[in-house]
Parts: C-alpha cells; sequence; structure tokens
C-alpha cells in the first residue's frame, strides 16, 4: 500500500498527524515523504533526474523568459517573471532542493505566485547542483546572479533576496558575503524554512520526523553531496555560525512541524542579538516549505501573501 493511501488510512481510523491537518493536506505530506524515501536508495542525481522528467513546467500562469548572459567572468543563467502590474520591487529568487536538485520545474508555481504576491518582477536563479559542482559553485552563481540585477541598472534599495530551503541558506549566505565585501546591500531577504546548519543540530530533528516529509537522513545525504568533505560548521557554509551584524531586514518562515524548525529558532535569536531587524513567523502545524502545498492548505496561501506585503513594504520604504 502506497504512502499516501496508508496516510489515508489512519485519518478513517481517527489517527492524524496533527490536529489540523485535513485528509488532503495529510495525504500529499504522506506521498512526499514516500517520494522523498526513494533518494537514499537510488542516489541524488537519479533522484533529481526522475523529478524533472515528471514535473510539467507551470509557474501560476505566467509565461518565464529563460536568460543566459555573461557576468564577471562566468555565466548567470535563469529565469524572468513578469507578473501582471509589477511595479518597484525586484526578486531574486533562489529554488529550494537540498543544494542537489531542484529548478523553475520543481518550484516555478511558488515562485509565480509570489512574484503576483509582491508585484515584483522576479529573477529565478538556474545555478550549479552538488555532486557534480560541489560547494561552493552554488554561493558563487547567487552572488554573480545579484552583480548581474545591479549591472542591469536595478538600484538595491528595489531589491529583496528570497530563497526556500538550501535557497534560504543561498540567500543568507550571498547577504553576508555581500556585506564582507563592501557591495551595496538589497533592501530585505526573505528566508522560507531556511536551512542554516548543514550540519544538522537540533532536536526538532528527531521530534517532527513523524510529522515532517523531510528527514535528517535526506539532509545528511544531501549535504554529503554538496559539501563533498567541507565543515559543515563553516561560517560561510552555515549562516547559523557566522556574525550576521549589519544584515539587512529578514523575514524567516518556518513551519512548527518541520524538522528545521529548531535551528532556525536559533538563528533568528542569533540574528536579533546581532542588531538585525528580523521577524521570524513559525506557522502551526506547517511542515517544510509549506507554501509549495498552497493547493491544500490556506495557510500556503496566507504565508505567500505575508511575504508579498513585507517585499512591497520594504521596497517603497527601505528605511522602515
Amino acid at each position: 500500500m502506497g504512502s499516501a493511501a496508508l496516510a489515508l488510512l489512519r485519518r478513517s481510523f481517527g489517527r492524524r498527524r496533527m490536529p489540523g491537518w485535513n485528509s488532503r493536506f495529510e495525504a500529499v505530506v504522506a506521498a512526499t515523504r514516500g517520494a522523498w524515501s526513494v533518494m537514499p536508495a537510488i542516489g541524488v542525481v537519479r533522484w533529481r533526474n526522475v523529478a524533472e522528467s515528471l514535473t510539467p513546467l507551470k509557474v501560476d500562469g505566467l509565461t518565464p523568459q529563460f536568460i543566459r548572459k555573461e557576468q564577471d567572468g562566468a555565466m548567470v543563467e535563469g529565469a524572468w517573471i513578469d507578473p501582471p502590474g509589477a511595479g518597484r520591487p525586484v526578486l531574486l529568487y533562489f529554488h529550494g532542493g537540498g543544494f542537489v536538485f531542484g529548478s523553475i520545474r520543481t518550484h516555478g508555481m511558488l515562485v509565480g505566485a509570489l512574484a503576483r504576491a509582491a508585484g515584483a518582477r522576479t529573477f529565478a536563479v538556474t545555478y550549479r547542483l552538488g555532486p557534480e559542482h560541489p560547494a561552493p559553485a552554488a554561493q558563487q552563481d547567487a552572488v554573480r546572479a545579484y552583480h548581474y540585477l545591479l549591472s542591469e541598472g536595478i538600484e538595491p534599495e528595489r531589491i529583496v533576496l528570497a530563497g526556500d530551503s538550501a535557497g534560504g541558506t543561498m540567500l543568507l549566505n550571498t547577504l553576508i558575503e555581500l556585506r564582507n565585501s563592501g557591495a551595496p546591500l538589497p533592501a530585505a531577504g526573505v528566508a522560507i524554512s531556511p536551512w542554516v546548519d548543514l550540519g544538522c543540530c537540533g532536536a526538532s530533528f528527531d521530534k517532527n520526523d513523524g510529522f515532517d516529509y523531510l528527514g535528517k537522513v535526506h539532509c545528511q545525504l544531501a549535504a554529503r553531496n554538496y559539501l563533498a568533505g567541507i565543515d559543515a560548521s563553516r561560517s560561510d557554509v552555515s549562516p547559523l555560525f557566522a556574525d550576521l551584524s549589519g544584515l539587512p531586514p529578514l523575514l524567516i518562515h518556518a513551519g512548527s512541524a518541520e524538522v528545521l524548525v529548531d535551528q532556525i529558532r536559533q538563528f533568528a535569536t542569533s540574528a536579533e542579538i546581532a542588531g538585525v531587524n528580523v521577524k521570524l513567523a513559525v506557522y502551526p502545524e506547517m511542515v517544510h516549505v509549506w507554501h509549495l502545498l498552497r493547493d491544500v492548505t490556506p495557510d500556503g496561501q496566507r504565508a505567500i501573501e505575508e511575504i508579498g506585503s513585507f517585499v512591497q513594504e520594504r521596497t517603497s520604504n527601505p528605511l522602515a
């Protein structure tokens, strides 16, 4: 019996995973966890290839315009997404996937929804993935993408960096690298379920293992394939251990039922102590990047709309 069928069977006997989950939400979470469980068995590259081949290109009804352009001696690749009525904000988005999978195909619906909610012209970065391209390849691509926006004449105070999961890691590391280099900083950052410690600290890895579709084994496998021997505790790898002073305002989302929630809480506390204007929103009973599940939980769309409002606020009044 498949994992989705098992989830529905549990429901039929009144045994929900979380009290507030409806049957559709529980079935989708269970099915996703079942799909993820295949990764350790077949390896991240085969798993990625299957996911890409089975996922149609959809960007919430929008048409992506793909670009490939030289910047700072290397190539910047990605897709521009222009929602109707886009205004001042420009969103630079890094998709999740543990640094080893993901693309505009797997995350297009989320990126399109965020672009619409923020009224923002959005550039979704295509970055190099492990294990073929180990660290710091993805991070180099992220920083290069930001400089590409600047080279296009886009003022930094109009730009917000955003990303989910490993993409959240990338945006935080990018902000830190930009600060260290003295480059102009963007208006703000939005981190959705960021993976802030690639060493996988936090009691919630065990506490929420029965709820989240993402598990510690998946994170450890992805980290091994991306880091290729680099110490996960390095501050340029895991932003939890970095100096966070001088960063722009941050909005951080986490689900109370996700395995990363403890390390995300710890990061938000450290950022606040460092003087960062940070808002941490922990959504009750939500799993990792529940924004992807907006069709089965109203909290997905609610979180997307919160991000949209934050982006508009920060780009219209950057000194607030």
